[in-house]
């Protein structure tokens, strides 16, 4: 399961992020690491990108990119 499973107001534990390179560095350096709670914030027009909140960082990432988070309820 992925962020992108999610509804909009959900909210799910990140199990792993599978994001490598600068993209996986990135994510780990904003807090985004296994264990911490994660919520979709809101979707684009065709779900291409992803708003998302884990503590009191927002990001908005990519339709690729928040395909690997994976997360668990």
């Amino acid at each position: 399961m992925t962020v992108l499973d999610l509804e909009v107001g959900e909210s799910a534990i990140i199990d792993k992020i599978s994001a490598d390179g600068g993209a996986g560095e990135r994510l780990r350096s904003l807090g985004f690491v296994s264990g911490r709670k994660i919520t979709v914030l809101g979707y684009s027009l065709f779900k291409s990108s992803v708003l998302l909140s884990c503590g009191s960082v927002r990001l908005a990432a990519r339709k690729v990119l928040a395909g690997k988070i994976g997360v668990r309820t």
